[in-house]
């Protein structure tokens, strides 16, 4: 919490398939669809996360989202869980890199 905000973190996904294939999960093709995302592959990177104040300017809604909504829906409690235990490992192992970002 910081001055009466609380400080989100959130783990980026990119289309980049990772050089190392330990350090990202990819998303299953069917949870992509179930939470209205695009066909491309995408990976999930468990090796960093993105620390930033809520709200703050790094949250747009979901485009054509009515009313305006800020996530895609929920991960299946499985794939969550998967997700994770591998940030905790990262972080156990120590390479985890935790970004700031804020206003």
């Amino acid at each position: 919490m910081v001055a009466g905000r609380e400080v989100v973190t959130v783990v980026p996904i990119t289309h980049t398939p990772p050089a190392d294939p330990a350090g990202a999960v990819e998303i299953p093709a069917a949870l992509k669809a179930h939470l209205g995302l695009d066909a491309l592959p995408s990976w999930i990177i468990v090796t960093e996360t993105n620390d930033f104040l809520w709200p703050g300017p790094d949250l747009r809604p979901v485009p054509g989202s009515k009313p305006g909504r800020f996530d895609y829906g929920m991960l299946p409690p499985r794939f969550f869980a998967h997700l994770r235990d591998k940030i905790l490992q990262a972080h156990a192992r120590r390479n985890l890199l935790r970004i700031p970002r804020s206003e």
